[in-house]
């Protein structure tokens, strides 16, 4: 449904009573209603920038998804779509997101930057009357009341996340006209109600939000945590959500950021995990692991493709031995293939689309606790120190042991090393130069320790594949060559460069203690 909205908003104080409207109309019955609304935009609030609102409204006549578009005069152009049910309801709807891209034209982006996000959530306890006909100017129904002018909504609004209220007046046209709203404002001024600064209650919750965010500011060290985890938390949403579609169509990339995302956001629940609810979150984080494996399967042949293809380039020409370029392309792109079909059943299943509703009710609501809002400076160094530790104790266990107990060991150190890279990135916008160079050192580590998976996972892929030439009758001499170069460059080379440079983040590690 579209219509046009014109409407005027007043501001009130809490204890001011509601002004009278004297001979302008008749006054009918009041409603009482309570309202949860929650504003959706991109990271950036590119809508609320080009004064265009989207929301989806629980409670009320009216509840649904409304997008307001600015038109030239002032008034707004107002779409209205059902709320959905079921999972996948807090999705935006297809029509919103297309109106929205066509008003914005050019500056429309893509991918995660497109992603739409709660941005805030308006609670409002609202009483609304209808403003119709005065007495005697003909018109009425067959019980006298006549057609209704406006609605006079009277606003008490809280705004989350930061929880601040306030009260309003909104007068809103029906079948009045510009002239009625003018009346009415001249009187209500001369009862010293004036109209409001801000032109909507998005605008006053979002207060300075969309000018930082067009200057490209993050919240800083005094900020509270709860806002610089919150930040982070939006962006992994917002590349999950964002890339769906190039995560279906398997474009170039869009798997692995995917996975990367989700296994971000998965460590920073766990991280920052004294700052929020684990009721909430812990399951949350199960569901995201169960994505991430789907995410994994396809990623894991590409990556094994790309390994195997350039491993066997590199070898003589004599040991070359049996179609094995050709055995490893058709297996690993099966692979590759059932992995990514199986992946866009889960994109289509149930299980995805709740999950991506409790990724949207979590920046919308996060469940804070404890010391979420105190200054971040204070409380999130120690959060990261805490998983510094956890990887100090992983690496004194990994360093007493031998052989293949010691690689799974040092994997076991390197997940943990993984979680505080995550954690350097997230607060380092906020933090400063110290943890960003702290998460640059742990990015190392991580990549050696990766270079050390990888080579175990390329071998026992190798090994299967070479399982597979033998019953088709084929030579396995080059699989076993294959198998060889792997361990010796895990044995000789990679896990100690990856223990040397884990020993150097360790000893250079950020936070400092105190």
């Amino acid at each position: 449904m579209r219509q046009v909205e014109t409407e005027r908003k007043f501001h009130l104080d809490p204890d001011d009573p509601l002004p009278a409207l004297g001979d302008l109309v008749r006054v009918g019955p009041a409603r009482e209603l309570r309202m949860r609304a929650v504003y959706v935009d991109t990271r950036d609030l590119l809508l609320a920038r080009n004064r265009i609102t989207l929301r989806r409204r629980e409670g009320g006549y009216d509840e649904g998804w409304h997008l307001k578009l600015p038109r030239p005069d002032g008034s707004r152009l107002e779409v209205h779509a059902p709320l959905g049910r079921g999972p996948g309801r807090l999705r935006v709807p297809t029509g919103h997101r297309t109106e929205v891209a066509a008003a914005l034209g050019e500056a429309w982006p893509a991918g995660a930057d497109a992603a739409l996000l709660p941005v805030a959530v308006l609670r409002t306890h609202r009483v609304e009357i209808d403003l119709l006909d005065p007495v005697g100017s003909g018109g009425e129904d067959a019980a006298g009341a006549g057609p209704v002018l406006a609605q006079l909504c009277d606003d008490t609004v809280t705004a989350l996340p930061r929880g601040s209220g306030w009260r309003e007046l909104e007068v809103e046209l029906v079948e009045g006209d510009d002239a009625l709203l003018d009346r009415i404002t001249e009187h209500l001024a001369g009862q010293g109600v004036e109209v409001a600064d801000n032109p909507s209650k998005l605008a006053r919750a979002l207060g300075e939000r969309p000018e930082r965010a067009a200057r490209g500011e993050r919240p800083g060290a005094d900020a509270p945590a709860a806002e610089v985890v919150l930040a982070h938390l939006s962006a992994q949403v917002a590349v999950i959500l964002g890339r769906e579609d190039d995560v279906r169509a398997d474009a170039p990339d869009a798997v692995h950021k995917a996975r990367v995302a989700t296994r971000r956001l998965r460590s920073a629940l766990r991280t920052f995990r004294r700052l929020l609810d684990p009721d909430v979150t812990e399951p949350l984080r199960a569901e995201l692991r169960w994505y991430a494996t789907a995410l994994g399967r396809p990623r894991d042949a590409e990556v094994m493709r790309e390994r195997m293809l350039t491993a066997i380039d590199e070898l003589p020409v004599e040991q070359v031995v049996g179609p094995v370029p050709q055995r490893l392309r058709t297996e690993l792109d099966a692979r590759h293939d059932q992995a990514h079909a199986a992946l866009a059943g889960v994109l289509d299943g149930d299980r995805y689309l709740l999950m991506t509703d409790r990724l949207v009710e979590l920046l919308a609501e996060p469940p804070w606790r404890g010391r979420a809002h105190r200054p971040a400076q204070d409380v999130l160094p120690s959060l990261v120190a805490a998983a510094v530790e956890r990887v100090r104790a992983d690496r004194d266990v990994a360093a007493r042991a031998e052989g293949a107990e010691r690689v799974r060991l040092f994997h076991e150190a390197r997940k943990k090393a993984k979680a505080v890279r995550y954690a350097c990135e997230a607060v380092a916008p906020a933090l400063g130069d110290g943890a960003a160079a702290a998460a640059q050192r742990w990015e190392l580590v991580t990549e050696a320790f990766g270079e050390v998976q990888d080579s175990v996972v390329a071998e026992e892929w190798l090994r299967e594949l070479g399982h597979v030439a033998a019953g088709a009758g084929e030579e396995t001499y080059t699989y076993g060559v294959l198998v060889g170069r792997e361990e010796a460059r895990r044995e000789e080379r990679t896990l100690e460069a990856g223990e040397q440079l884990l020993d150097d983040a360790l000893d250079h590690a950020w936070p400092p203690a105190r």
